[in-house]
């Protein structure tokens, strides 16, 4: 188990759990994990790129290695490992066994590589006790790829920027991917009031700005010809009906006056 050692880290094929290609991965995640906010780690074991076995972990507050170990299984595709007795040969670990060079080790007992061992994952490291199931397990498989998937609580992985606004150092999961903390600029509640508060202010607007308001006072121009036409016609029938109050107010007008000059000469 090397220490501050990645592998291939820059290389996608590494990556391809589909189509394996003998090359190994190790992100750098694995070097900071306990300051990058782990919350799930997931074990999963491929075969020929199917899923064959699935273990899933409670990863906060762990390290690099103790968060393989049957008190933090949360779920797993064996139904019978989260009750499993510690029975002589018991092991559940990622560094294993260095008698036998087995690591990601789950191991229910020893009695024996023909009679009495049983167990339910190992990964073969060197020359070990080379056990016939180290290459074929009996009602079992052998897979070709081991991949360890994370989930972080409040850190994010992503291609960094110029303008990523980070609070932890980046440490680089793939090819171009880094994880880190976001920061936190959450501010006490009487500050946050008063931020919204003068944004209010700003984003006010008086209601004689609007355009609905403006657009009360001023008619809209229209050049449609039907437009037009109405428009002529109604002012036209105004000018009649209003030249004939005028025309009868003269008349009254008039005649009141022709009434007081006949008057005047009788006297």
């Amino acid at each position: 188990m090397e220490n501050q050692i990645t592998y291939n880290i820059n290389n996608k094929e590494a990556q391809n759990i589909t189509h394996p290609n003998g090359k190994h991965f190790k992100s750098d995640v694995i070097n900071h994990w306990s300051v990058i906010d782990i919350d799930q780690v997931k074990v999963v074991v491929y075969q020929n790129g199917l899923e064959r076995a699935f273990l899933d972990f409670n990863g906060t507050g762990t390290d690099k290695t103790n968060w393989f170990s049957q008190e933090r299984l949360q779920n797993s595709s064996y139904s019978d490992l989260k009750k499993a007795s510690h029975n002589f040969g018991y092991f559940f670990s990622v560094e294993g066994s260095d008698i036998t060079k087995r690591r990601f080790f789950i191991n229910k007992s020893w009695g024996g590589c023909y009679v009495g061992d049983a167990g339910w994952l190992l990964v073969a490291e060197g020359q070990g006790f080379n056990c016939h199931y180290e290459s074929m397990f009996k009602g079992g498989y052998r897979a070709n790829v081991l991949a360890i998937f994370v989930k972080f609580k409040s850190s994010t992985c992503q291609p960094l920027t110029d303008e990523t606004d980070i609070c932890s150092t980046p440490v680089q999961l793939s090819y171009n991917i880094y994880c880190y903390q976001l920061c936190n600029k959450t501010k006490p509640e009487t500050n946050l009031q008063q931020k919204i508060q003068n944004l209010k202010k700003k984003l006010a607007v008086s209601k004689k700005d609007t355009n609905k308001h403006i657009r009360s006072l001023t008619s809209a121009p229209d050049n449609r010809y039907s437009s037009q036409t109405m428009g002529l016609v109604g002012t036209a029938c105004i000018a009649v009906v209003v030249g004939i109050l005028v025309a009868f107010d003269c008349i009254n007008i008039c005649q009141k006056c022709s009434t007081s000059n006949k008057v005047h000469t009788r006297k």
